[in-house]
């Protein structure tokens, strides 16, 4: 027979035992644990019984592993003495042999109700072999579910407690061994280090926390609701031919294979937080979380409680769509504090939604591709925009801002965004419109050196009024190094360094002073002055007392 080989030990009172005449050890296995006693005395309460009870049984934990054992009243012994006793005892190391195992040993007979008339006490006993049961489906009526759900809802309010004593009759009243029904329908790994025994306890070294103990007739003692509806839900679906998988280890698993279909169809607001945890881990939790805002509502409940978390990145990573109804709300909050200024996501909802840095980058420049533009460039959208070029991501930047100043002065501070906005100015259709000759307007006040940058892509229509607004908006020096630059560069010999920017900018007389005393030859000839003639009057100027040191303004206008 296949199985686990269990080192076995038989208890009983001969003519001859291992520990003489009497009650003793009669046999037991090479290999059976010393810590669980080879002699009467070590083996104590183990191999007491009282004869006229008939029959006891039972599985128990110690230290090291489980041990079952049966007691049953045998014929008198070789003195012919009444009140003998037999007790089989097998002990399984791995901690694995449970309750099923014990009801099927002795269903099936393979517990001794007695010694052989030749057999020898030995100390070489070969082990039992105990397959793992197989769990029976029991067909049970309505009034079968009726009896037998208090009982189960005792057990189950015990193992939510993860301690305590349940007590069972051992047979219901249309005659059916409730052990086996509860432990068929209660999932294996649910009832794992369950103890049960028939009769009140012993001092036997059990060390489970929860123990069945088998009576003629259960109290009246009543669980909870919740365990009530759990018990019922258990023994309805068994008697419709369903039970739940052995692997389910927790209530909450319990729950959602019993519950997470009706739980389903209610949202959010109408589910507690276990009820929702239950949900997220079942089969439902993409259509739940398709629904309304049922993701959003799941992932801020997920900040706060560890069980919903815990649940979301089992659902999000079991099933793809599920994570993507979790990613869609964090990405669109995201967005909103990066656009809107509104306030983000908790940093737990985005390690749940499992989005990357490049996940982020291309939804923000596919929002902004679609026309969205960011309200503040504030340090947290810049870094942003910066990481987006970084990455390779085409981000629109002409649009980019509401306020293009904001644009203007990021793009002169970080060199990845200044020169993907030269690339754009030059692919661009159109540099002529309204909106390009403000943000030039702006480039010009943020960094004068943007002229030189783009003045072979800078139209010519409309640049003086362009020249014209950012002088306005300057301190002398830039009023100054803007002149020079249109002075010199291709827009040279239209006058417009002049008249449209020192001129244009309306500083005071004794700022333009002394700016034209520095720069009267290059300004007059840029006018269109004969070189000679600007020379010329440049110094007569300066012999008759021009160019005093300027004055600084007191501050620019911010545009």
């Amino acid at each position: 027979m296949s199985g686990r080989a269990c080192p076995q030990a038989v208890y009983t009172s001969a003519p001859r035992t291992l520990e003489g005449p009497g009650f003793g050890v009669f046999a037991v296995s090479a290999d059976w644990p010393a810590a669980v006693g080879r002699t009467r005395k070590a083996l104590g309460a183990l191999v007491g019984f009282r004869p006229d009870d008939g029959e006891a049984y039972g599985v128990l934990s110690r230290d090291g592993g489980r041990l079952l054992y049966r007691k049953v009243a045998s014929r008198a012994d070789g003195f012919g003495r009444p009140g003998n006793y037999l007790v089989h005892l097998v002990w399984d190391a791995a901690g694995r042999l449970g309750v099923r195992e014990l009801l099927e040993l002795r269903r099936t007979g393979r517990f001794l109700d007695g010694l052989a008339a030749d057999a020898d006490p030995t100390d070489a006993l070969p082990p039992l072999r105990v397959p793992s049961a197989d769990r029976t489906l029991p067909a049970l009526t309505v009034d079968e579910v009726d009896a037998l759900t208090p009982g189960l809802a005792q057990l189950l309010a015990a193992l939510a407690a993860r301690r305590g004593t349940c007590r069972l009759p051992r047979l219901s009243s249309s005659g059916r061994d409730v052990a086996e029904v509860v432990f068929a329908v209660l999932p294996r790994a649910l009832t794992t280090g369950v103890s049960l025994r028939t009769g009140p306890a012993e001092d036997d070294g059990d060390t489970a926390p929860v123990t069945v103990e088998l009576v003629a007739a259960a109290g009246s003692a009543s669980a909870g609701p919740g365990d009530t509806e759990r018990a019922r839900g258990l023994l309805e679906a068994a008697s419709k031919g369903e039970l739940p998988p052995d692997d389910l280890a927790d209530l909450r698993a319990l729950d959602a294979w019993l519950f997470a279909d009706s739980w389903a169809e209610l949202d959010a607001p109408d589910l507690t937080a276990d009820q929702l945890a239950c949900v997220l881990e079942s089969d439902t939790a993409p259509r739940w979380l398709a629904r309304g805002t049922n993701a959003a509502a799941a992932i801020t409940l997920a900040g706060a409680d560890p069980a919903v978390g815990a649940a979301l990145r089992t659902a999000t990573a079991r099933h793809p769509e599920a994570a993507d109804r979790v990613r869609g709300p964090v990405l669109t909050a995201l967005l909103a504090e990066v656009f809107d200024g509104a306030e983000g996501p908790a940093e737990t909802a985005v390690q749940l939604a499992g989005l990357t840095q490049g996940d982020l980058c291309t939804a923000f420049a596919d929002e902004v591709a679609r026309g969205r533009r960011v309200a503040r460039l504030d340090r947290t959208a810049g870094l942003l925009v910066e990481q987006t070029l970084s990455l390779g991501v085409a981000l629109p930047l002409l649009d980019l801002a509401v306020d293009p100043w904001e644009l203007a002065v990021l793009a002169s501070r970080r060199r990845v965004v200044g020169d993907a906005l030269e690339r754009q100015w030059r692919q661009a259709a159109d540099r002529s419109d309204d909106g390009a000759r403000t943000l030039l307007g702006h480039l010009l006040v943020a960094d004068v050196g943007w002229l030189t940058r783009l003045e072979d892509a800078l139209p010519v229509s409309g640049l003086p009024a362009v020249l014209r607004w950012a002088a306005l908006r300057m301190e002398v020096a830039a009023v100054e190094q803007l002149a020079v630059a249109v002075a010199t560069g291709s827009l040279a010999g239209r006058g417009w360094a002049l008249r449209e920017v020192v001129f244009g900018s309306e500083l005071p007389a004794a700022d333009v002073d002394a700016v034209l005393g520095r720069q009267l030859t290059l300004l007059l000839a840029d006018d269109g002055w004969p070189r000679e003639l600007a020379e010329s009057f440049a110094r007569s100027r300066t012999a008759d007392g021009g160019g005093e040191p300027p004055r600084r303004r007191k501050a620019p206008r911010r545009p």
